[in-house]
């Protein structure tokens, strides 16, 4: 019988280490699936930047970029 209960505990820690090891990668995926989306939203936040400069460049020069720049950067904060 003490055989039995032996096997069950084994059984019982084998498969809470491998639920365990499963959660480990789960969250591994979670923080690359975050860190993914944060650098998109960089990116995204710099294209709306660049791109309102280059528009406030070419209506109005150098203010105009500067401008253009702000105007991005809030297009990209609101949107």
């Amino acid at each position: 019988m003490s055989y039995g209960l032996v096997g069950l505990r084994r059984n019982m820690e084998s498969e809470a280490m491998q639920g365990l090891g499963d959660l480990a990668g789960q969250q591994r995926q979670q923080k690359r699936a975050e860190e993914q989306m944060e650098a998109a939203g960089k990116q995204r936040q710099m294209s709306a930047i660049g791109s309102g400069a280059a528009i406030g460049m070419m209506a109005g020069g150098p203010a105009g970029a500067v401008i253009g720049a702000g105007v991005g950067f809030l297009a990209n904060e609101l949107f």
